[in-house]
């Protein structure tokens, strides 16, 4: 949850960045002076053009100096802007430093190495909370055991060389995953995605189903009857489901999907 507050200040601070260097190449172009504003007995707002730094008179804004009344107020504006966003950049810089190095998870720490084996985390770190999912035990598909005759760099047997790239790819980016390993859908049905992969930094599941055979009628009707049955268990593709396609004349570009899974991750 740590790392969601720490990304969206990191976006939060890029998006200001960008615009504080907008606003300061405007300044710099910007007219000389300011804009004094008044009200007439009318409560019309009147404009005054104030060029002296220290003064307080300036030469009256008619109608057709509108351009350089929107410029100067312009000009005004990114003053207050640059002011503000630079000093909630310095903000988010000393919230994102906090939040690094003072999290809660972080307790153990404290405790002599002696004594941290007798505790039980209220809430563990991203290296605990990964290893202790990767420990768990699960259920594995048994179906065909015999076409599984690829081997990945974790050890496990696949079965398609396009899927020993995929498990090789998770394993080196360092990205907990489980093969075939058994999902329930709401219907008490079981379903095993080609992979179950542990965003850790957002502490959820994600799925990966590899199409690999599309140009066959039965095997692309038999998947698109299997991903119809996992919207109906809240598993779809753009919230926790990600899709991999091949054919005979569209291979498998592992380097673009790793750059995608990269992304996706926050790696």
């Amino acid at each position: 949850m740590n790392h969601e507050y720490i990304q969206a200040l990191q976006n939060r601070k890029q998006e200001l960045s960008k615009a504080l260097k907008c606003a300061e190449a405007d300044l710099k172009h910007a007219p000389e002076g300011r804009i004094r504003a008044s009200q007439n007995g009318n409560g019309f707002q009147q404009f005054y053009h104030v060029t002296n730094e220290t003064g307080f008179s300036g030469k009256y804004m008619n109608a057709k100096s509108k351009p350089l009344v929107s410029a100067l107020i312009q000009k005004e504006y990114d003053g207050v802007f640059l002011q503000r966003g630079r000093k909630e950049i310095e903000l988010i810089d000393n919230l994102i430093e906090f939040l690094s190095k003072e999290l809660a998870e972080k307790s153990e720490e404290e405790l002599h190495k002696s004594k941290r084996k007798y505790i039980s985390p209220y809430i563990l770190d991203e290296k605990s909370y990964a290893e202790s999912w990767q420990n768990e035990s699960f259920i594995a598909s048994t179906y065909k055991p015999e076409e599984k005759i690829y081997p990945t760099n974790k050890g496990d047997m696949v079965r398609s060389k396009s899927e020993e790239l995929l498990a090789d790819m998770y394993y080196d980016l360092g990205i907990p995953y489980r093969y075939e390993c058994k999902l329930v859908l709401k219907d008490g049905r079981a379903k095993y995605p080609d992979f179950t992969l542990l965003d850790v930094k957002r502490r959820r599941v994600i799925y990966h189903e590899h199409l690999g055979v599309l140009e066959d009628d039965e095997y692309r009707a038999k998947n698109l009857i299997k991903l119809n049955d996992y919207s109906k268990s809240g598993i779809y593709f753009g919230k926790n489901l990600l899709m991999t396609f091949e054919t005979e004349y569209c291979p498998l570009n592992i380097k673009y999907i790793r750059e995608n899974v990269m992304e996706m991750f926050v790696l």
